[in-house]
């Protein structure tokens, strides 16, 4: 592990005054921090029972890269409000506030806390003007005596030949086929020439001068040196609950392969389980190929996240088409199961048996019906009801767009099979991403997007039953019916689901 350092660029301690909804506050409220817009949270309890939560802070815009967007990270001291804020991922080249195309950036983020209380904050960083429908084939690296490391081009080449050494008290050489440049980078990747920083005017988003000078970046167009067009797994740690970060730590020589077109993060929540008496923490990935066929596969560390290994793709169905966005939990007989976003109207899943390194193929979730092609988020839950272990997931419920969120209580069973228990649903109208985290009382709090840019917070209570309420008792009834239509169409799903099963299984 890095040592732990402030890296924080710009923060604002501030209360949820402002930003309030029911008794308990609202963490991404649009206004905090001067963000008007704000997408794709990560919700996660600590230790400690403290809730912390990180999103994609987009400024004047909703969109994603390559645009001007920074990770925000908010912290409750108990998940009922009080939350205070750090921007601890933020590029400069481009002025806070506005949007640019042309802009480096970060976007979609995890966290997971390991049992030594050490949390990791997972997000993809992008150079300037890159996003994952631009992308280049390739790891983003380049290998020298045995070992990959970040490669760069200098400004006006196109030949990535040069490449970022091993860092030492803080600072790491730009080489040439070994041979020394005089150019270095700080460990947030920030350019020197003979010891001294380099500099750039900033732009706003009309690309001119803001009267601002910022350091270079190899992640900033117009830089002495930039990385390649690919996304960069950029992993920061905090051994003090978010108050400080460690540098950034790039994955991409560890687990990124030449053949890959993109390899990004599965927003929410990673997973920490025991595998052969040892701690294995796991986030959840997904890529894609020259055909931009996206498979979910993980990445896994052995030793608290200093060093990260790839596990193998999921094979996807004929009906789910693809699996992107993910989510981890682990089941009552050991196995790790995933539940993915798809091309279908319901969740895919498949099952892990050695720890989150293969799975078995992906297949849609007939009981799991809802939005097409959306993230979904699915947490274990720590009371058992019924004497049974459950599942709480929370997704679109619409089988027509993005809407009419819904949570579910499912019991998993020993052998793996899942009974959904209880439905609430949790607005009618848009509903997009979210992230569920049980905290420390109990309670099931939930941020999820509930209009184009903005993120809503609800805690709900869970009974002896397994029925969910709103903590506020402000419980909402909806009287829209499932479509006689829809109905049929879940129906003949069924039998397809049946049948590819049943071949799969008899190939």
């Amino acid at each position: 592990m890095k040592r732990i350092m402030s890296v924080v660029l710009t923060a604002a301690v501030l209360t949820s005054g402002a930003a309030t909804a029911g008794a308990y506050g609202t963490p991404f409220e649009r206004g905090t921090l001067g963000c008007r817009e704000y997408r794709i949270p990560a919700l996660y309890t600590l230790n400690d029972g403290s809730v912390c939560a990180s999103a994609d802070l987009r400024w004047d815009h909703g969109t994603d890269s390559p645009q001007n967007i920074d990770t925000v990270f908010a912290k409750s001291p108990d998940g009922y409000g009080n939350w205070s804020y750090q921007i601890v991922n933020r590029f400069d080249d481009y002025a806070d506030g506005c949007g640019s195309k042309n802009s480096a950036s970060f976007i979609d983020s995890a966290l997971l806390q390991a049992k030594d209380g050490t949390l990791f904050l997972l997000t993809e960083a992008y150079s300037s003007g890159v996003g994952i429908l631009n992308t280049k084939r390739g790891s983003g690296c380049v290998e020298y005596q045995g070992k990959r490391y970040v490669a760069l081009a200098k400004q006006g080449e196109s030949d990535f030949r040069y490449h970022i050494a091993g860092f030492a008290n803080g600072f790491a050489p730009i080489l040439c086929g070994g041979e020394p440049t005089g150019y270095s980078v700080d460990e947030e990747y920030r350019l020197y020439q003979n010891g001294e920083p380099l500099t750039m005017p900033q732009l706003d988003g009309s690309e001119q001068p803001t009267g601002e000078t910022v350091a270079q970046s190899v992640f900033y167009a117009g830089a002495a040196f930039h990385v390649p067009e690919k996304p960069y797994l950029w992993l920061r740690a905090s051994r003090d609950g978010g108050e400080t970060w460690s540098a950034p730590q790039i994955l991409n020589q560890q687990v990124t392969a030449e053949s890959d077109y993109f390899l990004g993060v599965c927003p929410g929540r990673g997973l920490a389980v025991t595998v052969n008496g040892r701690e294995r923490l796991i986030f959840a990935l997904y890529t894609s190929n020259a055909g931009r066929d996206e498979k979910t596969v993980t990445v896994y560390s052995d030793d608290g996240g200093l060093t990260w290994t790839r596990g193998e793709e999921v094979e996807n169905s004929l009906f789910t088409g693809k699996t992107s966005e993910s989510q981890l939990v682990p089941l009552p007989d050991g196995r790790i199961r995933m539940f993915s976003r798809n091309k279908s109207n319901y969740v895919a899943c498949c099952d892990s048996a050695d720890g989150g390194v293969t799975f078995t193929r992906s297949f849609a979730c007939p009981d799991l019906c809802g939005t097409k092609n959306c993230m979904v988020s699915f947490l274990s839950y720590s009371r058992k009801i019924n004497g049974k272990s459950v599942i709480v997931s929370s997704s679109g419920g619409s089988m027509s767009g993005r809407a009419d969120g819904v949570m579910r209580v499912i019991e998993a069973g020993e052998t793996g099979k899942m009974t959904v228990l209880s439905e609430y649903r949790v607005n009618d109208g848009f509903f997009a991403y979210s992230c569920l985290t049980e905290l420390s009382d109990g309670r099931l709090a939930l941020l999820y997007e509930d209009e184009p840019s903005h993120i809503n917070y609800r805690i709900l209570t869970m009974d002896e039953s397994g029925t969910l309420t709103e903590l506020n008792g402000n419980n909402i009834t909806f009287d829209k019916k499932e479509p006689f239509a829809q109905k049929i169409k879940r129906f003949f799903d069924r039998v397809w689901f049946s049948l590819e099963r049943f071949l799969s299984n008899h190939q």
